[in-house]
C-alpha cells in the first residue's frame, strides 16, 4: 500500500551566497533560519532588497540567484519499516541535492517535472535529519529569455513550490501506467511497469479497473486481470484494455475523462504486497492530415494564446487545479481552445485543469537557445522531454510538443530533425513540432511559422510600416492561402498581434506579492510630468480598442484561410517584460482591461464565425456595396438547415437592408461560401457608418464589421471668411489681421518630428524593437465635439482613418499651455508622452486658429475619407460653433515647426 507523509510547513533554512555550505557540511549541522515550504525565497523575504527600476520589466522586491538550504526532523513510524520510501519534490528551482543524516541521496536538475528521491536507505524508523540543497543558479544555457529561469516573467527564483511529500511502498508497486488510446479499436494499449525492491521472486495479479467521472452518463468497465510473475527488479505488463462501443470521446466540446486504476495484489517469499495506482485519460486521437489537425477524425482549429509563466503576485506558476480552472474557463470564454506554454513546461495540475476545460496544450522543453552545438544542452533537452512524456503523457490535453521557442545555431535544424523522429517513435499519442517561430524541418507533424514567405504574421519584425496593416487599407478579402500552398503539413501562425494598449494604472494596486510595477511608476511619472495624467484612462480605452480591431482582423485572416492550421496569439494577456509588451485584452492577472469583454471577443474567435469578404471599408454612395458571406465552422459537428442572415443599420439601428439565405449546410472546416451581399449606396446622402451584420439564425453566432459611405459630391469651396494657408509665416500674418485661418502646412516641411505616421498601435513596444515603428497608439477625440460634425467617427480609431493617419504628421504639442488638449489627439509611445495631436484650435492674438496636419491637398479626388474631413474644417469654421478659447502664444506656434 501507499502512504503519505506531508512535509509542508516550517523548514529550518539559510542562504549559500558564497557556496560554501557543501565544503563546510551543512548537511552535518542544524540551520538556524526557518522558512515555509511549499514557497520561495522572495515570498520568505530571503535575498537582496530591489530598489532600482526597471523601465522594462516588473521588478523583484528580494533577489537572490544561488544555493539555499532547507533542512526539517522527519520522523519516521515503525509501520514504514521495510518499505520503499521515496522523496517527492514538486516543481524545484533548479537542481536540488538531498541528504538523510549527513548522508547524500543524490542530485536532480529538472525544470519540467518532480524530483523524485529514494530514501529507502536511509530513513529507517525513528528520527532523521533531510537537508535539501535548491541552487537556482541556470546549470544549462537554456537562454536568458527562456521562460523556465528568465527574469522578464515569472524570475528565476529558488525554492520549491510544490507537493513536499515522503511517499511510502510495499517493496513491489507499480512505478508507472501509460494509456495509449485507440479510438478506432475502442481499446486502449496499458502499459503498466512494475518495480520490485525486494530483491525476490514476485507473483501476483494486476487488475485494471477504468470509468468516466466527468459526464454526464457515466460509463463503468469490464475489471480485466493478469497475473505475473518474475524475479528481476522490474517488470512491464502491456495489456489491451477494452473501452468497448459506448466509448466517450474527448474534445473541447465533450472533454469526457475516464479513470483507470491499476491494482496489483501479490506475495515474495517472505512479505506480501499490494499497491494500486491511479491515472486519467481521454479516448482521443489527435493527428494531421494535410494541411488540417484533426481530433477523433473531424477538422479543428486552433484558436489559442500564448502562456509565459506570468505570475506576478508569486513568480512563480500555481500547482493547485482550481487556479489554473480559473485561467483555462478565461481562455474558453474568450473562444480559445489552445494555450502554447512558451519554452517551458506547466505542473501537473495545468494538464489535469486543461483536460477538463477541454484545452489543446502545446508544451516546450524549456529552452530558447542555440541547438545542435553544446552537447550538455542538447542532452539536458532529450532527458527533458523523456520526463515530461513520461510524467503528463496521459493527459488527453497534451496534444502537441515542441523544442522550445526560435531556436539558433548552424545544426539546429540536424538537431531538430532527429528530436522530432525520436519523440514521435517514443510516443505517437500527439503532434511534434521542431521549435515554434522557425524552422519547416521535414519531420515536423506540423508547423508553427512566425513569418512564412514574410506575411503569415501580420507585421514585419522589423518594419512593421510595410506590414499589410500599415501598408495598404484594409481588404476583409485577405488570407493566407497562397503562403501555405505548398505546405505538407498544418500551419499554425505563431504569435500574431502583439498589438500593445496603454498602460493601465489601475492595475498598479493588484502587484501585492513578490514583483512590484515600478516600470509602470516610471510611465505614471512621466505622464504627471506631461500634465496628461487625468487623460490616462482615454489613453488606455482608445488604444485598447484599437488594439481589439487590429486583432480581429489577424484572427479572421487566419479563419479565411482554407485549411489552415490556427493561429496563437501573442496575447491574450499582457506581457510585463521584455521592455513590457501591454499586447493582451487581458491583464497579466487574467483580468479584463474594461475596453472589450469576452462577449464581444467571442464573436469573432469561437468555434464557428461568420465571415465577410470586402474588397475594401470606405466607399461612396456612387458605388454598390459588395460583400461575400463565408462561414468558418469548427464545431462539434455539421449545421444542417442553417439559414444565414445578414442586415446592414446605421448608428442608429435603424435597418437600411436586409437578407437571408435558404437553408444550406454548414459542414465542419471553413472557406464555406454562402451567398453575397450587394446594396447601392445612392440613398446615402452624407457621411455615414454603416454596420454590417452577419449572423446564423437561432444560434449565438453573430458577426459584425464597419463600412463607412460618403457622398460623392461635396462643396469643397473655399469658405469667404476663411484664409486657408500652407505657410507659417502668412498664417502668423493674417491672424495678427484678426482673420480665421486654416492652416495646413505642408508635410515634409514643417512639422519638427520624424514620428513615424502608423495606423496600427505599437507592436511589442519600441524599446525592446529598437524603435521599431509605428511608435504610436492611435487616435483619441471627442465625436461630439462640434469640429468633427460632419465628420463620422468614434472616439477612437477605426478603419475609416486609415487615409488620414497614413498621410500626416503627428504635431508635437508639449509647448502649449498645461491642459492643452489637441481635437484630434494621438496617444503616444508611453516611453515618451509627448502631446501630440492631428488637429487643433485656438486663439492666436486677435486671429482664430484651425490647424490640420493631414494632408488634405493631395489626390483629393481620389480620396473620400479626406475630401469629408475638409469638408467637415469648412463646416465648422463658417460655423457659430467656431470660437476657440484657449490662447496660443505666436512663439508657442513656431515652436512647433523646425
Amino acid at each position: 500500500m501507499k502512504s503519505i507523509i506531508s512535509l509542508a510547513g516550517q523548514w529550518n533554512f539559510k542562504l549559500d551566497k558564497d557556496n560554501k555550505g557543501i565544503e563546510e557540511k551543512w548537511f552535518d549541522g542544524i540551520l538556524s533560519e526557518k522558512i515555509k515550504l511549499p514557497g520561495s525565497t522572495d515570498e520568505a523575504g530571503y535575498g537582496g532588497k530591489t530598489n532600482e527600476k526597471d523601465p522594462h520589466r516588473l521588478s523583484r522586491v528580494y533577489e537572490y540567484i544561488g544555493a539555499a538550504w532547507y533542512q526539517k526532523e522527519v520522523f519516521i513510524s515503525e509501520e514504514f519499516k521495510d518499505k520503499s520510501i521515496v522523496l517527492f519534490l514538486e516543481r524545484c528551482h533548479i537542481e536540488t541535492r538531498v541528504w538523510v543524516d549527513g548522508k547524500e541521496a543524490g542530485m536532480q536538475d529538472s525544470l519540467c517535472v518532480a524530483h523524485n528521491y529514494d530514501v529507502s536507505s536511509f530513513m529507517t524508523p525513528g528520527n532523521h535529519i533531510l537537508t535539501i540543497r535548491v541552487d537556482n543558479t541556470v546549470k544549462y544555457d537554456v537562454g536568458v529569455n527562456a521562460h523556465s529561469v528568465t527574469k522578464e516573467t515569472q524570475t528565476n527564483w529558488n525554492g520549491v513550490i510544490g507537493k513536499i511529500q515522503l511517499e511510502a511502498y510495499d517493496k513491489v508497486r507499480i512505478a508507472d501506467v501509460q494509456v495509449y488510446p485507440d479510438i478506432e479499436r475502442a481499446t486502449a494499449k496499458v502499459i503498466v511497469s512494475l518495480q520490485n525492491d525486494s530483491n525476490e521472486a514476485v507473483r501476483g495479479k494486476l487488475s485494471l479497473n477504468a470509468s468516466t467521472w466527468n459526464t454526464k452518463m457515466l460509463q463503468s468497465l469490464s475489471e480485466l486481470e493478469v497475473s505475473f510473475d518474475f524475479q528481476d527488479k522490474s517488470k512491464v505488463i502491456e495489456v489491451e484494455y477494452e473501452i468497448g462501443s459506448k466509448m466517450q470521446l474527448w474534445d473541447e466540446f465533450s472533454p469526457a475523462m475516464y479513470k483507470l486504476t491499476a491494482c496489483i495484489d501479490g506475495e515474495t517469499d517472505s512479505c506480501k504486497f499490494k499497491h494500486s495506482n491511479s491515472v486519467d485519460f481521454g479516448m482521443r486521437e489527435f493527428k494531421a492530415l494535410g494541411l488540417q489537425f484533426m481530433i477523433n477524425g473531424r477538422p479543428t482549429f486552433l484558436r489559442g494564446t500564448l502562456e509565459c509563466c506570468v505570475f506576478p503576485l508569486t513568480g512563480y506558476p500555481p500547482t493547485d487545479v482550481e487556479s489554473w480552472n480559473k485561467l483555462f474557463k478565461i481562455a474558453k470564454d474568450y473562444g480559445l481552445n489552445h494555450i502554447r506554454f512558451h519554452s517551458w513546461c506547466p505542473p501537473e495540475a495545468a494538464f489535469t485543469a486543461a483536460d477538463t476545460a477541454g484545452l489543446m496544450l502545446q508544451i516546450e522543453t524549456p529552452v530558447w537557445t542555440v541547438l545542435g552545438e553544446d552537447p550538455e544542452v542538447d542532452e539536458f533537452i532529450y532527458k527533458e522531454g523523456e520526463r515530461i512524456l513520461r510524467a503528463y503523457g496521459n493527459h488527453p490535453s497534451f496534444c502537441m510538443m515542441a523544442v522550445g521557442n526560435e531556436p539558433s545555431g548552424e545544426n539546429m535544424n540536424k538537431f531538430l530533425s532527429k528530436i522530432v523522429s525520436y519523440w514521435r517513435n517514443k510516443d505517437s499519442r500527439r503532434l511534434y513540432t521542431g521549435c515554434a517561430g522557425w524552422p519547416e524541418v521535414s519531420e515536423n507533424d506540423y508547423h508553427c511559422i512566425k513569418n512564412r514567405k514574410e506575411v503569415l504574421r501580420a507585421q514585419d519584425w522589423l518594419a512593421n510600416l510595410s506590414g499589410r496593416l500599415n501598408a495598404k487599407p484594409l481588404t476583409t478579402d485577405f488570407d493566407y492561402n497562397e503562403q501555405i500552398a505548398d505546405c505538407a503539413v498544418p500551419v499554425v501562425s505563431h504569435e500574431i498581434g502583439q498589438w500593445c494598449s496603454y498602460p493601465n494604472f489601475k492595475e498598479m494596486d493588484k502587484y501585492t506579492g513578490v514583483l512590484e510595477p515600478r516600470n509602470f511608476e516610471i510611465i505614471k511619472d512621466s505622464l504627471i510630468q506631461k500634465g496628461m495624467f487625468e487623460q490616462a484612462e482615454d489613453f488606455l480605452k482608445g488604444s485598447g480598442k484599437l488594439q481589439t480591431l487590429l486583432y480581429k482582423e489577424d484572427i479572421e485572416a487566419a479563419l479565411r484561410t482554407k485549411g489552415f492550421g490556427g493561429f496563437q496569439l501573442l496575447g491574450l494577456t499582457d506581457f510585463p517584460g521584455q521592455g513590457t509588451a501591454l499586447v493582451g485584452m487581458l491583464d497579466t492577472f487574467w483580468e479584463s482591461k474594461g475596453y472589450v469583454d469576452e462577449t464581444e471577443f467571442n464573436r469573432f474567435c469561437c468555434e464557428t464565425v461568420p465571415l465577410l469578404r470586402m474588397s475594401k471599408v470606405v466607399w461612396t454612395n456612387n458605388e454598390t456595396f459588395k460583400g461575400s458571406i463565408e462561414i468558418a465552422n469548427f464545431g462539434a459537428s455539421p449545421i444542417e438547415g442553417a439559414i444565414v442572415v445578414w442586415q446592414i443599420e446605421n448608428k442608429n439601428g435603424n435597418k437600411v437592408a436586409y437578407g437571408e439565405s435558404a437553408p444550406v449546410s454548414l459542414p465542419v472546416g471553413n472557406g464555406i461560401k454562402v451567398s453575397n451581399i450587394e446594396l447601392k449606396l445612392n440613398a446615402i446622402d452624407e457621411s455615414s457608418e454603416l454596420i454590417v451584420t452577419v449572423a446564423i439564425k437561432g444560434t449565438k453566432y453573430s458577426n459584425s464589421w464597419s463600412i463607412w459611405v460618403y457622398t460623392d459630391k461635396l462643396d469643397l469651396t473655399v469658405p469667404k471668411e476663411i484664409v486657408m494657408t500652407q505657410s507659417l509665416e502668412e498664417t502668423i500674418s493674417e491672424l495678427r489681421q484678426g482673420k480665421k485661418v486654416l492652416f495646413m502646412p505642408v508635410m515634409d516641411q514643417f512639422i519638427s518630428n520624424d514620428i513615424p505616421a502608423g495606423f496600427t498601435t505599437i507592436f511589442w513596444n519600441t524599446a525592446w524593437t529598437r524603435g521599431q515603428k509605428p511608435h504610436t497608439l492611435g487616435v483619441l477625440c471627442n465625436p461630439e465635439n462640434p469640429a468633427l460634425k460632419n465628420f463620422t467617427t468614434d472616439f477612437h480609431t477605426n478603419w475609416q482613418w486609415f487615409d488620414l493617419i497614413t498621410k500626416s504628421k503627428f504635431m508635437v504639442l508639449d509647448g502649449l499651455n498645461a491642459g492643452f488638449k489637441p481635437i484630434v489627439q494621438i496617444i503616444d509611445d508611453w516611453n515618451k508622452n509627448r502631446k501630440l495631436g492631428l488637429l487643433l484650435e485656438g486663439r492666436v492674438g486677435h486671429g482664430e486658429l484651425l490647424m490640420c496636419s493631414i494632408d488634405l491637398n493631395s489626390n483629393i479626388d481620389e480620396r473620400p475619407v479626406a475630401r469629408q474631413f475638409l469638408y467637415n474644417l469648412f463646416r465648422y469654421m463658417e460655423s457659430v460653433d467656431f470660437s476657440p478659447k484657449n490662447h496660443i502664444e505666436i512663439e508657442q506656434l513656431k515652436a512647433i515647426f523646425l
